[in-house]
């Protein structure tokens, strides 16, 4: 390396330094990983630019990952390979809230990120060994729809089109169908019912139990042993909710086999083909798909929102400063405004 390249930061020359592609700059390896520790770890920026002050270049994505390089190990003496691999993953997270404009959430449990679904605030986490469900809104855990009742968490249009299937099957199941399943859905409620209610309610509070003991630490097989002795009682506890379902058998038979005929009565039933009829016509001006509409509506406007913060963000890189020059006599002064750029 010639004398006259020394590092831009601690204008050393007998060092290890690299050539920052952007700008052109020269850095000892000391100087760029405590400038990338500083702005990925203490700042969380995903944007780090040049150490010279007054360079206004973004240190390369290549750059960074060169000196971060957790294989290379003649930056073994310089910084530990544990660590360079904590910085580079950092990194690479920010620069993913970055691109996603900081919409994104963590699953509470196993951390999993996971970017925004419109109308979508229960979401369950899709790891096999994890499934938690939280709340897009306030990220917080929780196992069942009550948590968004009575509270400043709302459930999105599309939790409530996937919760109202019931309803959705008898709006627009044909009369006659719904009197051909009559049988079955007898059968299921009386039968199937209270098995559902001895198997799910056991499984609840196993689940209830199983959040409240890792909140506290617990190890995973303490977690296991107490499920296994607590699951015989919690299961006997259960027989009296189970058997107590089959109250619900006669009025819910009463109220399907009800809905059955009423879709069966003509007035009635020509009702609902001139229902038909308005979504066909609302079909043919793309009306129909009012889910995916709103969704892409949202999408685009999300979009957009995150185009515009992201030039805000450029702007609030540059901030201007003064500098003062002073002449030999001591008293004369030149004032020089100079632009630096601060790293996101």
């Amino acid at each position: 390396m010639k004398k006259e390249l020394p590092c831009c930061k601690c204008k050393e020359y007998d060092v290890w330094r690299v050539k920052l592609r952007d700008c052109g700059h020269f850095v000892c390896i000391e100087c760029i990983l405590a400038h990338l520790k500083y702005w990925i770890r203490e700042e969380e920026k995903a944007r780090i630019k040049c150490p010279k002050r007054t360079c206004p270049k973004r240190i390369h994505e290549n750059d960074i990952d060169a000196v971060l390089d957790p294989d290379n190990d003649d930056l073994e003496i310089f910084l530990k390979r544990s660590q360079r691999e904590y910085l580079l993953h950092e990194h690479r997270k920010h620069s993913i809230y970055y691109a996603f404009g900081g919409e994104m959430r963590k699953c509470p449990l196993c951390k999993a990120l996971y970017t925004e679904y419109v109308g979508c605030n229960f979401v369950q986490c899709v790891n096999v060994r994890c499934m938690q469900r939280f709340c897009w809104i306030c990220n917080e855990p929780t196992e069942s729809l009550q948590h968004f009742a009575g509270r400043e968490c709302k459930l999105g249009w599309d939790d409530l089109f996937k919760i109202c299937f019931i309803l959705k099957f008898l709006a627009f199941t044909e009369g006659c169908l719904l009197l051909i399943f009559v049988p079955a859905v007898s059968t299921t409620l009386f039968y199937f019912g209270p098995l559902f209610v001895l198997i799910a309610l056991p499984y609840q509070v196993l689940l209830l139990i199983r959040d409240c003991m890792r909140r506290m630490g617990k190890s995973p097989l303490t977690v296991t042993i107490t499920a296994v002795l607590l699951y015989p009682i919690i299961m006997l506890a259960s027989v009296p909710f189970a058997v107590g379902s089959l109250l619900f058998f006669i009025p819910m038979s009463t109220a399907y086999f009800a809905i059955a005929i009423i879709k069966c009565i003509p007035a009635f039933s020509k009702a609902c083909d001139v229902l038909y009829l308005i979504s066909m016509a609302a079909g043919c001006f793309g009306l129909d798909q009012w889910r995916t509409v709103l969704q892409e509506n949202y999408e685009a406007n999300r979009q957009h929102e995150i185009e515009i913060e992201q030039e805000k963000a450029e702007l609030s890189e540059i901030s201007s400063s003064t500098l003062h020059f002073y002449c030999d006599d001591g008293q004369t002064f030149i004032s020089v405004r100079i632009v630096l750029e601060t790293s996101l």
